[in-house]
């Protein structure tokens, strides 16, 4: 376990240091001292506003996916709120695939809430499936956007590319969860076979248990649609959350601008890279405004401000939450260590 450790943690640093020298670089190419001058006149009551609208964006996702579980089981609103947070932060501390969070909020479910890790599994995947479907809807919007008022360069249809590509693979995926494809259950006896302490039996039993549950969520008329719902609304948060940004700045973009750079935001987001996506997602969406007209200084500030509290301020919070709950923050270790608990034992899945 020791080695397995300083391999995750060496990785991590590897990658995060990548990320931070490709997010300092953007941030010289446009101009340190430019950036500077436009964040020097921030209107900070507006600013406020913009981390109170990052806060309640958390908080809107947290309740949605508390709806969820509510389906069969009761969790307080600001007990999800805190698993939620922990979850982000080991997702943007988890190199290339971000997905040590969810792991940690499966974790948190059965160890605070005594909620079985499939039925945990299940309300997670049911709300990462909503939030998939209304981003992939944003993204074509976006698209046509571009389309319409713009040329996009070149470089954008590699990230389409790998989007489509990465889009793809979670749609089968999705749709072989909830049709019970028999591909799925032979990719599992596949691996099962060559992992010797995972008895096949016992994990596609689990299985079966877990798809079962995700479709009776999913197949909950009212849930969907209150989810689905609060899933738009986010959306609308996000929006209202960039537009004000930039009015602390003192320039007024155009809403279409914001949907546009969102929907490149969502395609980075979604392809491996680098922890949280540091540095790649900051110079997509900087190149991005300033295609759409920003001024670079403008546009390099205000991305910068919103990291600063959705990635670096979810991130601390949540990392103090974790630590406090006793979980180590490298997210491969909660995964190992929920395998280790749950799976490989058979026991309390």
């Amino acid at each position: 376990m020791v080695e397995i450790k300083n391999k995750n943690t060496a990785r991590f640093v590897g990658m995060f240091i990548v990320g931070l020298v490709i997010f300092l670089s953007v941030l010289r190419f446009v101009g340190f001292d430019r950036i500077a001058q436009s964040i020097a006149k921030i209107y900070l009551p507006y600013y406020g506003i913009v981390v109170l609208l990052i806060t309640l964006n958390v908080f809107v996702w947290s309740y949605r996916w508390g709806l969820f579980i509510g389906i069969k089981h009761e969790v307080s609103a600001w007990d999800t709120f805190k698993n939620m947070t922990v979850g982000m932060a080991i997702n943007n501390l988890t190199p290339v695939l971000k997905m040590g969070g969810e792991a940690a909020r499966v974790y948190l479910l059965k160890v605070r809430h005594g909620i079985k890790g499939r039925e945990g599994l299940a309300t997670i995947t049911s709300d990462l499936t909503l939030e998939f479907i209304v981003d992939v809807l944003l993204v074509i919007v976006s698209v046509l956007f571009f389309m319409i008022f713009l040329s996009p360069p070149a470089w954008l249809y590699g990230i389409m590319l790998a989007f489509v590509i990465m889009s793809s693979f979670i749609v089968f995926s999705i749709l072989g969860l909830y049709t019970g494809r028999k591909i799925i259950s032979k990719t599992i006896t596949w691996f099962c076979e060559r992992i010797e302490r995972f008895d096949v039996e016992t994990v596609l039993g689990k299985y079966d248990s877990f798809q079962k549950t995700f479709r009776e969520t999913m197949e909950n008329r009212r849930i969907f649609a209150g989810t689905f719902s609060l899933t738009l609304l986010r959306k609308v948060i996000s929006i209202t959350k960039y537009y004000v940004l930039f009015l602390a700045l003192g320039y007024t973009i155009d809403p279409v601008s914001i949907v546009i750079a969102m929907g490149v935001g969502y395609m980075i987001m979604i392809i491996p890279s680098t922890p949280g996506s540091l540095g790649i997602f900051e110079g997509g969406m900087v190149s991005i405004f300033v295609i759409l007209g920003v001024p670079p200084g403008i546009a390099a500030a205000a991305v910068f401000l919103d990291r600063l509290i959705w990635f670096w301020g979810t991130t601390a919070v949540g990392g103090l939450l974790g630590t406090y709950y006793g979980l180590n923050l490298m997210g491969s270790e909660v995964i190992e260590s929920y395998k280790n608990a749950e799976v490989g034992t058979g026991k309390g899945i």
